[in-house]
């Protein structure tokens, strides 16, 4: 097996929780009925069913960007913290990595996110106003582990608040 010598020397690597299968759930559902209700409206005859039909694909279809383009895009990376960098892997890990050079990384924010029962909390690694990576407490089992590691490394830009408009536009970014 070829290893990395980034891999070998790993700070942290993190572990994604049990809860990284709603958005996996949500997205293989959405990608599942997206073209059964295409089918449907095709071969329905009823005006009422084809209106219904479209109403019904355009709510699938927002899910499926929220917890696609959304979700999965932009939280659920494999992150390695090594000595030299942060390497990040996109999509679950399923895409080609990143390497961010931590002194490429000016700072970071802190966001707490609404949820039902308890908020959670989103960091947002910087690099001179740009976002470069969000780490999200839903999806990593070890996010105390990583956000220690970040508040050691890197200055604090500032605790944001959580705002719907900006979480929707960050999706199309």
């Amino acid at each position: 097996m070829d290893l990395k010598k980034d891999a070998i020397k790993s700070e942290l690597v993190s572990v994604f929780s049990n809860r990284i299968a709603i958005p996996i759930f949500y997205s293989l559902i959405a990608s599942l009925l997206l073209p059964a209700i295409v089918w449907y409206i095709f071969t329905s005859g009823d005006v009422l069913d084809i209106i219904g039909g479209i109403v019904a694909f355009v709510l699938v279809l927002i899910i499926w960007l929220v917890m696609v383009w959304g979700e999965l895009r932009l939280k659920t990376h494999r992150i390695y913290f090594t000595t030299n960098g942060i390497e990040v892997r996109p999509f679950l890990g399923l895409r080609k990595s990143q390497t961010y050079s931590y002194d490429d990384i000016t700072g970071f924010t802190i966001e707490l996110q609404p949820a039902y029962p308890f908020p959670y909390e989103r960091i947002t690694l910087m690099s001179h106003e740009k976002k470069l990576l969000r780490i999200s407490q839903f999806y990593f089992r070890n996010y105390k582990e990583i956000k220690l590691l970040i508040t050691e490394r890197f200055t604090n830009y500032q605790i944001q608040k959580f705002s719907l408009r900006k979480a929707i536009t960050e999706i199309f970014e």
